[in-house]
């Protein structure tokens, strides 16, 4: 009984019939012949616009199912390399920029189905994501408390600079205590001219 209810299950559907008013062979062939590129066949510009639409709307996404798309390929790496059995639950913001591929900062809920309390906590994760799989997790961690940000120490950034060498060099300088979100601490730049003489917009005549 079961070997039949399997055999029934996977049997291939009947082939479709031709429409014999489409124009295409009546012969046994039960496929359509592929159509070469043709700019001047108005059956293939037809056939062209309706597999471009229906491709975009059956591929379009939201952002909320790619940032979940991209979590969740995260967490399974993160999870085949550590032993956790995270599960995603929901994000909570995230921001990306063009690299190679796509960089991605993501804070979400997750929870760990191996752990005694399995309540849901905060994520971050910052993650390279090329084609449709993670390249590289850069950051995958618990998000860092307010008390344990504020207790970090930070050095004011290094000189910012240009590698065009007649723009300015930026220093900076921490002038005061840290205060507002994350203690982020006061700091002053200044801009030190470039030592490379422009050159001249005119040659002197004689």
């Amino acid at each position: 009984m079961a070997a039949s209810g399997l055999t029934e299950y996977f049997s291939p559907p009947k082939k479709p019939k031709l429409d014999k008013a489409s124009g295409e062979s009546s012969s046994g062939s039960t496929y359509r012949k592929l159509r070469k590129y043709d700019p001047y066949d108005d059956e293939y510009i037809r056939q062209y616009i309706l597999y471009y639409y229906q491709f975009h709307k059956s591929e379009y996404r939201t952002n909320a199912e790619v940032i979940r798309d991209v979590v969740c390929g995260a967490i399974s790496q993160h999870n085949a390399d550590t032993g956790t059995r995270l599960v995603f639950v929901d994000h909570v913001s995230a921001s990306y920029r063009w690299c190679a591929g796509m960089l991605y900062w993501i804070t979400f809920w997750a929870r760990d189905l191996a752990s005694s309390s399995p309540e849901p906590k905060l994520y971050q994760t910052n993650v390279l994501w090329c084609g449709p799989k993670v390249c590289e997790i850069q950051i995958f961690r618990p998000k860092p408390t307010d008390e344990e940000i504020a207790a970090v120490q930070v050095d004011p950034p290094p000189p910012l600079y240009d590698d065009v060498p007649e723009l300015p060099t930026i220093l900076f300088t921490v002038t005061g205590p840290g205060s507002g979100y994350m203690s982020i601490p006061e700091v002053s730049f200044t801009r030190i001219p470039a030592e490379v003489e422009p050159a001249s917009s005119s040659k002197s005549t004689p």
